[in-house]
């Protein structure tokens, strides 16, 4: 119980860390400023208003075409952000309206409405702005499931095992279970026995390209299908969500799969699982649309009346509509909830009071190692009859971002879940061994380092290379798995940009002319655009490689290594930048980000980077430098090259 309540106080630290940080900025940038940096939207006007899930009520804004026929601003403003709409020429007596975005494109945005309608009518005729604020919301959820923990008596068998270092029931895993997948190779057999047998925990450790999702499809079949279990699947965000519900649609019909969440935040493909969505296209739905059409029908009168009192009574009229929508569509949503056999949610949407009355036998959480602790404990605690909790990731690639920067509470909350039970338990945990994305000398050097050796290349994918694709010339580039372009010397240091950035970040402009090189190099030899990705650990050196090859080459991936984490390319080049006298590596000496970076291509990796400040870094840089000059082959740029290309 001690742990519960110094995550507690780390999770208000966090959340503390986390408002400051945006009120700092709202409080400090004028709104132009802050479209600037992408956190507002400037120079709207309210287009429409509507009736959303819930009988939420959705405004739809629009730019001012006065000014602008586009949206200015918004690039760090995404759906389910919380976000408060201000007057253009805003007075003290002018109320906030807060909201949460729904759908946001170049044309307009989408946002639910948590005021009253009457609050609406203000935003009429007005020049408006759109703020992002920090979500307490998120905060909120965690904050009660670790309140209701700490209150709780008689935890379940679950719960203590995970709170504490709980003595676990012996298990038996099920060896004559039949497959539906029976390409599985022995390890993920080996994950899904144990999952589906008698364990109360299991943690499926996927490292990358190991087939993870496969492996979670074939237990959340086998659980249902066999053992008839409703389960609840979820993980940090909604890709995470929405690339495993698709992996699951062919095995289940109907509304068997159910998801959580506003249609806009979902993946296309996953639409026809929408809870939103089938509460109102089902049969039962139609009685609630017919509601929901006589309230909008309402909302449009409203915008062309004038008379305060005719606003008035047509307000009360909506009110009381609008309560008859809430009450049918909840009936329809419980009906939906009781038919599901596998629903599917944010950590976040399994507070969703949509499901206050519904069971799980099991929970499943994947992505384990991208979420912080106290999200988990939304759906553990919010479904105390669950007897099974399975969790899956990776803790050798980067944990959850935490905004805190008191050493003791970050060094807490980037402990997750899998880290606590695995640290406890000494049996609960199944490596999938088998990876099918790597060539093996690509995969080498993560798997010696961080997985115990234990990793194998597929004979699919072990010897692949770039020059096996049927559009690529045999050269050299195409016919190596890992070519090192080093830079070590005094000719190709890093350099600080701060050109109005939130927090300086760094570049280095000779290893860009590199990695434009490398890539044409590729191109040349008929590698697809669509088949290479630039990542580099510096959002400004992502800024300039873009400058340097999108002019020419607009497919070519490039990003951070961070939003490049879960992805693949067939070949990827990797600017490490960090080069200076004092050897410091920054950011390189987080091993788990260099692990994502390394093991995202499938056949061919290039690192541009200065070996000697890699060898005079971490353990881990040194051991990568080594490994590399050993079993890698290595080039020399010089600065005349680099010259050249720049002119």
């Amino acid at each position: 119980m001690e742990r519960l309540k110094f995550l507690s106080s780390c999770l208000e630290a966090e959340k503390a860390a986390d408002v400051a940080g945006m009120s700092t900025l709202t409080s400090s940038l004028t709104p132009k400023q802050l479209a600037a940096r992408g956190l507002a939207i400037v120079n709207l006007t309210l287009a429409s208003l509507r009736t959303g899930f819930g009988g939420k009520l959705v405004a739809t804004l629009e730019p001012d075409v006065s000014i602008s026929p586009d949206m200015t601003g918004g690039n760090d403003i995404r759906t389910g952000d919380l976000i408060k709409i201000v007057k253009g020429k805003a007075t003290k007596d002018d109320k906030t309206v807060e909201a949460v975005v729904l759908k946001s494109t170049k044309s307009k945005i989408e946002v639910a409405l948590d005021e009253s309608f009457d609050a609406t009518d203000s935003l009429d005729d007005v020049r408006l702005h759109v703020i992002k604020l920090a979500n307490n919301a998120t905060y909120r959820r965690m904050e009660f499931a670790l309140g209701d923990m700490q209150k709780m008596k008689d935890m379940s068998d679950l719960m203590r095992i995970c709170v504490d270092k709980e003595t676990v029931a012996d298990h038996k895993d099920d060896p004559n279970l039949k497959l539906f997948n029976t390409s599985l190779n022995p390890s993920q057999v080996e994950a899904v026995q144990h999952s589906v047998g008698s364990a109360q925990v299991t943690v499926v450790h996927g490292p990358p390209g190991t087939g993870k999702t496969h492996t979670l499809v074939e237990i959340i079949r086998q659980l249902v299908q066999k053992k008839g279990q409703r389960v609840l699947v979820c993980g940090p965000s909604n890709i995470s969500v929405d690339t495993l519900l698709e992996r699951l649609h062919p095995h289940f019909n109907g509304n068997q799969l159910l998801r959580i969440g506003h249609p806009a935040r979902l993946l296309e493909a996953n639409l026809q699982h929408s809870l939103d969505i089938v509460s109102k296209t089902c049969d039962s739905g139609q009685i609630v649309k017919d509601v929901q059409v006589n309230i909008d029908q309402q909302l449009r009168k409203i915008s062309k009346t004038k008379s305060g009192r005719e606003k008035y009574a047509m307000y009360k009229e909506i009110g009381m509509l609008r309560k008859e929508f809430k009450e049918r569509q909840k009936k329809v949503v419980a009906d939906l909830l009781l038919q599901a056999k596998v629903v599917c949610a944010t950590l976040h949407g399994t507070g969703d009071s949509c499901l206050k009355d519904v069971q799980f036998d099991t929970i499943i959480i994947d992505e384990i190692s991208q979420s912080l602790e106290p999200q988990c404990w939304i759906p553990i605690s919010r479904y105390p009859s669950a007897q099974k909790l399975i969790i899956a990731g990776d803790n050798q690639q980067l944990p959850p971002t935490v905004k805190c920067e008191q050493s003791k509470i970050k060094k807490q909350l980037e402990l997750t879940l899998f880290d606590h039970l695995v640290g406890n338990y000494d049996n609960i945990k199944r490596l999938l061994k088998v990876q099918y994305r790597m060539h093996d000398a690509i995969m080498q050097f993560p798997s010696q380092e961080l997985y115990g050796g234990h990793l194998v290349a597929h004979s699919s994918v072990a010897e692949h290379t770039l020059a096996d694709l049927p559009h690529v010339s045999e050269d050299y580039e195409t016919t190596t798995p890992v070519i090192w372009i080093d830079t070590q010397g005094d000719d190709f240091y890093e350099q600080e940009d701060e050109s109005g950035k939130l927090n300086p970040s760094r570049l280095n402009d000779s290893e860009a002319y590199l990695v434009r090189r490398h890539v044409g190099k590729l191109l040349d030899l008929g590698v697809l655009e669509s088949e290479i990705g630039v990542i580099t650990p510096y959002s400004a050196q992502a800024s300039l490689i873009r400058s340097l090859i999108h002019p020419t080459n607009p497919g070519v991936e490039v990003a951070t290594v961070d939003s490049f984490q879960g992805r693949e390319k067939e070949a990827v080049i990797l600017s490490l930048v960090r080069s200076n006298e004092n050897h410091e590596i920054g950011f390189l000496g987080e091993y788990r980000r260099l692990n994502v970076a390394m093991t995202r291509p499938r056949r061919h990796l290039c690192v541009v980077g200065n070996m000697e400040t890699l060898e005079r870094g971490s353990e881990f840089t040194r051991a990568w430098a080594k490994h590399g000059e050993e079993h890698d082959e290595i080039e020399f740029p010089s600065l005349d090259e680099v010259i050249e290309m720049q002119q």
